[in-house]
């Protein structure tokens, strides 16, 4: 984490929250100065801190007791059992532990997870009960395997690049290329999908924005370099025309008509990846999609095999028919 003078008031805000939350007797603002630049590293003035409790006694539960220096800030705390859990809220609860489990193999996963732990072992036995039932008789399969070698110590590192715009050096896999490059990246944002970490930002070695799997970096370096995030890059639009990870930048939209049992399929279990579905009579369907790149959903029409038909665009039923050729030849010499 980025420290002493770097650090932003909200952060600073917040390190005095997490300091008050320790004592139960109240601490004078000379006190909580002491322990800033022992614990954080953080050292502003007092007059500073004592803008800093003003601003949070509006919003958090601080009470003040005393005069002058004497004043001593205590933060009110609540328990776990100060609440009455709903049998709603108490699956709820379960359920989110369940689905931070897939992610265990990581250290972010157990983090989390040793948190609701933590959570869920502060309630009260009353309701013991009902969290072993749900315990015996409720299972999310893992069916995410979560990468093992991002750290916190990453995250942390490419998260401070990002809120403060400052380029990271790093040295990359492409697993592509097959190759290891240094990178000079100008982090846009993190993101997670199916278990593992990427980052977008703008990569100087290609001049253009590009999305980077995390656990493939090596040697990250927070750079003092600052930059602005490029006017062209709009989040949302982004990654709307993706399939899976893939990107390219060229949109084409795509139909394939699905018959017999894959119309079926893919109405029940992969309906939401379409930008409109339409019914026929006949039980087929017409999925249609906007997408960058087509390496990816090849792939996926291609599993569906003499039941998915390729409408359009043309570049697609290209592809698709030179695979299967090739894919026919190789059957025929064996």
């Amino acid at each position: 984490m980025i420290k002493n003078g770097d650090s932003t008031q909200l952060e600073r805000q917040w390190k005095i929250l997490s300091i008050l939350s320790w004592e139960n007797n109240g601490m004078t603002i000379n006190q909580i100065y002491q322990r800033l630049a022992k614990n954080f590293g953080e050292e502003v003035s007092t007059k500073t801190i004592k803008r800093d409790l003003d601003d949070l006694t509006m919003v958090f539960p601080i009470y003040e007791e005393g005069e002058g220096r004497g004043t001593t800030y205590t933060l009110e705390k609540y328990k776990i059992h100060d609440f009455i859990f709903t049998v709603q809220e108490l699956f709820a609860l379960f359920f989110t532990r369940e689905i931070i489990r897939k992610y265990d193999t990581s250290e972010i996963g157990k983090m989390a997870l040793n948190f609701i732990e933590r959570i869920i072992s502060y309630i009260p036995s009353i309701y013991d009960d009902y969290i072993d039932r749900l315990y015996r008789t409720f299972l999310i399969q893992k069916d995410i395997d979560s990468d093992k070698n991002v750290t916190l110590d990453m995250l942390e590192t490419i998260n401070d690049a990002i809120i403060y715009k400052k380029s990271i050096k790093m040295r990359y896999y492409s697993f592509t290329s097959d190759t290891e490059t240094e990178r000079e990246v100008d982090p846009y944002l993190i993101y997670e999908k199916d278990g593992h970490y990427y980052l977008t930002g703008f990569c100087k070695l290609h001049n253009e924005i590009r999305d980077f799997r995390i656990s493939r970096m090596k040697e990250i370096k927070l750079l003092g370099k600052s930059f602005e995030i490029s006017p062209d890059f709009d989040k949302s639009k982004y990654y709307k025309y993706t399939w899976n990870i893939l990107k390219g930048n060229t949109k084409y939209r795509v139909k394939i008509r699905f018959t017999g049992n894959a119309a079926r399929l893919v109405k029940e279990y992969e309906g939401y990846k379409a930008d409109e579905i339409v019914e026929n009579d006949d039980g087929s369907i017409l999925f249609v999609k906007v997408v960058s790149q087509l390496d990816e959903i090849k792939r996926w029409v291609l599993g569906f095999g003499c039941e998915a038909e390729v409408i359009s665009p043309d570049e697609f039923k290209d592809m698709i028919n030179d695979e299967i050729i090739k894919m026919a030849k190789k059957i025929r010499s064996k």
